[in-house]
């Protein structure tokens, strides 16, 4: 089947949220193929290929493009909506698909009965596959682009190789093997590219953030917060390596790399990254770009660079409820509800519930109603121009898992002692009681795990931990007995399917 492209022309601005709300916009000119069939090729506009990526102005513009594409687009949400509440969070048994309004999306995923015909599985493709050719034509072009400092290009380079490794990495655990395109490629060529095996993919996205970590900041002034810090490559660095080490890949040799990167990210406490003092504040967008390692950007003002995460996953309220907002919600939480089961895994006393999960609100009828929801990104007293226009950013990784995956290191290099106060004091800023480090490993891990849960819940972590542990069939499994579904999974429900489309333009076999 021949593949389909279009010429048309696409404006992409480019932004970091900055003092003041103010915008840095960047204008990008790119031919994209359809909405259906994308590895995203190489641009077919003239203009692009003269006029554009000549100087070092529009490669700024450029740059910013690749952080753009991580974020709401049209609707139909960003990176956070779709790799990490759909794909994610939705995925665990985290949430619980109550029932079905229509054809939706969450419900399939939640009840296991996505296909490769299911829409999201085809937004994530589309999304991540964006990105990286946004990135690969930029490192195609930049050494010939002349720059006054050639600091400021290495930087561009290495904030482009680390956003297009992320992407990959996101489509390595999402899909398992894919086709690894690092630079521009025509519809003909992209046809024949096969997907990858996960372990030269591994290689690549870590030699790429590796290479990346020396042409990076440590920090940015106000009106560049949120670039990529050296920080947020060592943490995705810990991130990838401690992944790379579990399910299914299996490497042993990963668990020092990991450490070894996720302690460099620690040393930096109090200079480079900073521990808030109250789990509350990590979640204000008066706070974004203070606390988390590596966020998406948002902004609101009807500008699309909103986000509708917060939309998504609360109930609609009524107008006497402080969380009530004109734009507020997207779906009932009797369809899209968080699980009794995360509810009960907390700890009496610990103050992080209240803050991400409520289960009553005040209706529109004003009476009580109830439904378990995140409110852990609902603001109270933000008014939007749409649903889609929330400003509060999406931590990506935050330090707290820096802490977390250097305390599960530890555990299993056999130092459990040295590992438990990483969590407690995570726990202490929860308000519970500290583990003790007399504790064996096997206590820890289980100790662990349930603070990863709790700590991360909503923020898309908890379904990758499941299938790097390998545990994400018993656990899914229990869960559905509980509730009396009628499903059980496999180690092959661990992947999504290819999108049908893909199968149909390049062949690529399909996953179990």
């Amino acid at each position: 089947m021949k593949t389909t492209y279009n010429k048309n022309t696409n404006l992409f601005p480019g932004y970091f949220k900055t003092f003041g709300k103010a915008l840095l916009w960047g204008t990008l000119t790119f031919a994209t193929l359809s909405c259906e069939k994308d590895l995203m090729l190489e641009p077919e506009n003239n203009i692009t290929q003269t006029s554009f990526y000549t100087t070092e102005l529009q490669i700024s513009q450029a740059v910013s493009g690749v952080y753009s594409a991580m974020v709401n687009a049209s609707s139909r949400g960003g990176f956070d909506v779709n790799f990490y509440l759909l794909a994610s969070e939705v995925r665990s048994n985290n949430f619980n698909a109550i029932s079905q309004n229509g054809n939706r999306d969450y419900y399939a995923i939640n009840r296991f009965q996505d296909t490769s015909s299911t829409e999201e599985v085809e937004i994530l493709w589309e999304d991540a596959y964006q990105l990286i050719s946004y990135a690969n034509t930029i490192l195609a072009r930049i050494d010939a682009v002349p720059f006054a400092d050639q600091a400021t290009k290495e930087q561009y380079r290495s904030e482009t190789r680390f956003l297009r490794a992320y992407a990959y990495f996101e489509l390595m655990r999402n899909f398992g093997k894919v086709p690894l395109v690092d630079h521009p490629v025509t519809p003909e060529e992209a046809v024949s590219i096969p997907r990858t095996d996960l372990a030269t993919l591994y290689e690549f996205v870590t030699s790429e953030i590796e290479a990346s970590v020396a042409g990076l900041k440590n920090a940015y002034d106000a009106k560049n917060k949120g670039r990529v810090t050296k920080s947020a490559a060592h943490a995705m660095l810990g991130r990838i390596y401690l992944t790379g080490s579990g399910f299914p890949l299996n490497n042993g040799s990963y668990l020092q790399k990991a450490k070894s990167h996720l302690n460099t990210v620690i040393q930096g406490e109090g200079q480079y990254v900073t521990f808030a003092a109250n789990y509350a504040d990590l979640f204000k967008s008066a706070n974004d770009n203070k606390y988390h390692i590596f966020e998406i950007q948002h902004i609101s003002g009807g500008l699309s660079q909103g986000s509708y995460l917060p939309s998504y996953v609360s109930p609609t309220f009524g107008v006497n409820d402080p969380l009530y907002n004109p734009q507020g919600s997207l779906y009932s939480a009797a369809e899209l509800g968080v699980s009794q089961s995360l509810i009960n895994s907390y700890e009496t006393g610990d103050l992080r519930r209240p803050l991400t999960v409520k289960t009553q609100f005040i209706a529109q009828n004003g009476q009580v109603d109830y439904a378990n929801y995140f409110v852990k990104f609902r603001e109270p007293g933000v008014v939007l121009t749409n649903r889609y226009d929330w400003p509060i950013n999406f931590p990506v990784i935050r330090y707290e898992d820096v802490l977390l995956m250097y305390a599960e290191v530890l555990n299993n290099e056999g130092n459990t002692s040295a590992a438990v106060p990483y969590v407690n004091r995570i726990r202490q800023r929860a308000g519970l009681a500290p583990l003790s480090t007399s504790m064996t490993a096997g206590d820890f891990t289980t100790a662990l795990r349930k603070e990863r849960r709790v700590e991360f819940a909503g923020e898309g972590v908890y379904w990758h931990d499941l299938v790097r542990w390998n545990i994400a069939v018993a656990v899914i499994n229990q869960a559905a007995a509980d509730l009396n579904y009628n499903f059980t999974i496999t180690t092959n429900d661990y992947l999504y399917q290819i999108p049908l489309s893909q199968i149909q333009v390049a062949g690529y076999e399909q996953n179990p």
